[in-house]
């Protein structure tokens, strides 16, 4: 009779980038990789943005970890778009290694990016994406505009924050 298999997932944990300065570089490789090169931004300049993270002011990233081993990451951060420099703060470098995908790691980022922009005060926040459009319509963002980005075309989105009732 063969054995069957079980395969436990180890849980998702997020930290403050803060708090893992080691891994400032694997941020900063993942960001520049993705969206930097496209950019004319340098890798340098990349890993400063993410050596200047902080958790009780912008910029904030928070890394998701899985089995002590980095998987995905997110920013909150005061300009994202240069074609509205009115909106702030934004949610920014939301990314998921492809070999943790399809596992609610993004989710669970967005969900703990949205509480740390509430716990900073901010009640609202914006975001542009090329392809991810559903993903954040899933997890209640709405549509404000479609917009050009360094990467092409792009959908501008918001949400507005819940305060959570103490009542």
């Amino acid at each position: 009779m063969a054995e069957k298999q079980i395969h436990i997932q180890a849980p998702i944990v997020i930290e403050y980038l803060e708090n893992c300065r080691d891994l400032v570089p694997v941020c900063a490789s993942w960001s520049f990789g993705q969206w930097g090169c496209q950019a004319n931004g340098s890798f340098e300049q990349t890993q400063r943005e993410f050596q200047a993270s902080s958790r009780s002011s912008m910029p904030l990233t928070l890394v998701a970890s899985e089995d002590s081993r980095p998987t995905g990451m997110i920013s909150l951060s005061n300009c994202d778009f240069k074609g509205r420099p009115d909106l702030s703060p934004w949610l920014k470098s939301l990314y998921v290694h492809p070999f943790h995908r399809n596992k609610g790691t993004a989710s669970l980022l967005v969900k703990r990016l949205e509480h740390e922009a509430l716990r900073l005060g901010y009640e609202r926040l914006y975001l542009t994406t090329e392809s991810a459009k559903l993903l954040y319509t899933k997890n209640g963002w709405s549509e404000m505009d479609h917009v050009q980005t360094p990467y092409g075309d792009a959908t501008l989105m918001t949400k507005m924050l819940l305060v959570a009732s103490t009542a």
